[in-house]
């Protein structure tokens, strides 16, 4: 069946086992073979994988760059590779500050044809350079800057999505006054239906969330629907393509900040870094990552300039960013931060950059993160399986006492590290 409708499609068709096993892998502990591979140059061709999944029987995974570390990209059935063809930059408007991408377009390449315009797409994971914007969707993406801009579901404004059944969904908030009226359309019939399901339960929804900065478990069902109406944008942004495929996306883009500088502070004791964490947010943050001594430790080994600098006994580090208008604000910002932290008695020391030749070396200690635990022992594997584990900001110096306890128990070496603005922590054990 698939093979009698490589002419219907403008892209590409793939059954080989070359192909498929190319495609069994992604950035995760799991192998899946996929039954075949499809690389689709239009929404027509989506629309045609859609119905031929339909029709065998066979589940549809959409995939981007395959970076996700959770297993997402993979499938048995038909992967949809919308890296190949589907990845143009359709429509940049400079004055509202919006651009219409493809699925397949990667955060990089929309980030450098906007640098001229001093614009960019504010999300920014740590895969930039190869992630694409469709996966960034799917996953609600977030990165170093999400404590002070939000992950992508706060920069998508619109989506233009496959149905399971081919029809093309074009997502925009519906008012409550919308939903009173019987229009007919797919939009208004799923607006209708999820406010229906969801607005009698909002309160006990409410009751039971994580009281956490982010959440990527399920479907995001409190911002989807509110009185005010329904939002189905807000429900299929981190949905992972289990209720429709993106073809279009219309995203906000975020003015470059005129001046930056950033800090490395040091820390001697768990608790400290807790409460540092929670001081630097009262700073107004644009980034707050921490690395802890599991993981500075890999890094001294490897040679790294800013690390070495630091005492032995440092249990943790924060890598802080401030923005401003100009130079002499963020510098303002600096010397508050080190007065609060080190000379409030948090922290033992900041180095500050100002020049990008230190901030460069500063933030490539966190970027020193996958190539070093890649490249650890030959003998062992740096293994993701504790992604991005979220807990309650204040809880911070709990989780990492108590994974610390875990990996002794096992006697495993791990490297700890994340967003720690937002209590998210990445823990790959070395097995």
């Amino acid at each position: 069946m698939l093979n009698q409708s490589v002419d219907r499609f403008r892209g590409e068709i793939l059954t080989d086992s070359k192909s498929r096993d190319r495609y069994s892998l992604a950035e995760c502990i799991y192998r899946v073979t996929p039954s075949a591979v499809v690389l689709p140059a239009s929404r027509e061709d989506v629309q045609e994988a859609l119905r031929l999944a339909r029709e065998e029987g066979l589940p549809l995974t959409a995939r981007g760059a395959g970076s996700a570390v959770a297993g997402q990209s993979l499938g048995s059935g038909i992967i949809l590779d919308f890296s190949a063809h589907m990845n143009r930059i359709l429509e940049v408007n400079h004055e509202e500050r919006w651009a219409r991408v493809e699925p397949g377009v990667v955060l990089g390449a929309l980030n450098r044809e906007l640098a001229g315009s001093g614009l960019r797409f504010a999300p920014d994971p740590s895969s930039s350079e190869f992630c694409t914007l469709g996966g960034m969707i799917a996953n609600n993406a977030g990165g170093p800057r999400s404590v002070r801009y939000g992950p992508t579901r706060d920069h998508v404004l619109s989506l233009s999505a496959a149905l399971s059944g081919g029809e093309v969904l074009e997502t925009r908030p519906v008012d409550s006054g919308e939903l009173s009226q019987a229009r007919s359309g797919d939009l208004h019939r799923l607006s209708r239906s999820l406010f229906g399901l969801v607005s009698p339960c909002l309160e006990e929804i409410r009751r039971v969330t994580p009281g956490v900065r982010r959440n990527a478990s399920g479907y995001e069902l409190l911002r989807s629907v509110h009185p005010k109406g329904v939002d189905l944008t807000q429900l299929l942004v981190g949905s992972e393509g289990t209720l429709a495929v993106t073809l279009e996306a219309k995203l906000k883009l975020t003015q470059i900040p005129a001046a930056t500088a950033t800090a490395l502070l040091s820390f001697r004791d768990l608790q400290s870094l807790g409460a540092g964490v929670l001081q630097t947010l009262r700073h107004d943050p644009s980034a707050v990552e921490a690395l802890d001594r599991s993981f500075l430790d890999l890094v001294r080994l490897a040679g790294q300039p800013e690390v070495r600098r630091l005492p032995d006994d440092t249990e943790a580090v924060l890598i802080v960013e401030l923005e401003g208008v100009d130079p002499t604000q963020v510098a303002g910002g600096l010397d508050r931060l080190a007065a609060d932290l080190v000379r409030g008695g948090l922290a033992d020391g900041i180095l500050p950059g100002m020049d990008p030749a230190t901030r460069s070396g500063i933030w490539e200690i966190r970027k020193a993160a996958s190539p070093i635990l890649t490249a650890r022992q030959k003998h062992l594997r740096n293994t993701r399986f504790i992604e991005d584990a979220c807990v309650p900001t204040g809880r911070l110096p709990e989780f990492l006492r108590e994974i610390r306890r875990i990996l002794a128990h096992h006697r495993l070496q791990a490297g700890i590290f994340g967003h720690a603005g937002d209590a998210i922590l990445h823990v790959n054990p070395f097995l």
